[in-house]
């Protein structure tokens, strides 16, 4: 797979400017982190740059015309703009591509989940939480009801994954993300 960005950090400023608030900053560079472990995880490690370029563009909210601008090659820009899984009953693998925006897509909603359920403990990380914690969190609508429980779902079925096995993979990219997303964050405070 192979998607340009001319360079991990024009997106990462393009993206700044356009997130000014601290806590939305923290979690698109959460996000970016999140994209980054699953493109490690997933077997794509050389396009990791692009996946974590991808997810802080999905969460920013930037105008196509600007990414482009920075350097991101337009299929890329058009995988950061979906808003649904493709087909999740559908019996063909996943192109690398196909992969990417289903992760974006589904993650972008999971690890929001995630997070709003790390806020809720004493120290605000996912450090030591269990799949199980997350799964009542799911389960109880009106908690993040911004995140669409469905799409979650979609996602974990055209992955070939169980709704457990993904948020545990999520808790730990999550995991592996929080202190540097706590450092962007300090840097701006």
């Amino acid at each position: 797979m192979s998607f340009s960005v001319a360079s991990y950090e024009s997106i990462r400023a393009l993206c700044r400017e356009s997130v000014p608030a601290p806590d939305d900053w923290q979690r698109t560079i959460l996000f970016a982190g999140v994209m980054r472990w699953f493109a490690e995880f997933r077997g794509f490690a050389d396009a990791a740059d692009a996946w974590a370029a991808a997810g802080m563009a999905r969460r920013a909210h930037v105008e196509s015309r600007a990414l482009g601008a920075a350097g991101m090659d337009e299929n890329l820009i058009r995988l950061v703009r979906r808003e649904k899984v493709a087909d999740a009953d559908a019996q063909a693998p996943l192109t690398p591509e196909e992969q990417l925006a289903c992760l974006l897509v589904t993650l972008d909603h999971l690890s929001a989940l995630v997070v709003a359920a790390a806020a809720t403990r004493p120290k605000g990380s996912v450090k030591d939480m269990k799949v199980s914690a997350v799964q009542k969190k799911f389960k109880d609508s009106k908690f993040a009801p911004e995140v669409s429980r469905m799409t979650i779902l979609q996602g974990a079925r055209r992955m070939r994954w169980e709704i457990g096995d993904l948020t545990s993979k999520t808790i730990k990219a999550v995991l592996a993300s929080e202190e540097e997303a706590r450092k962007a964050t300090r840097k701006i405070a």
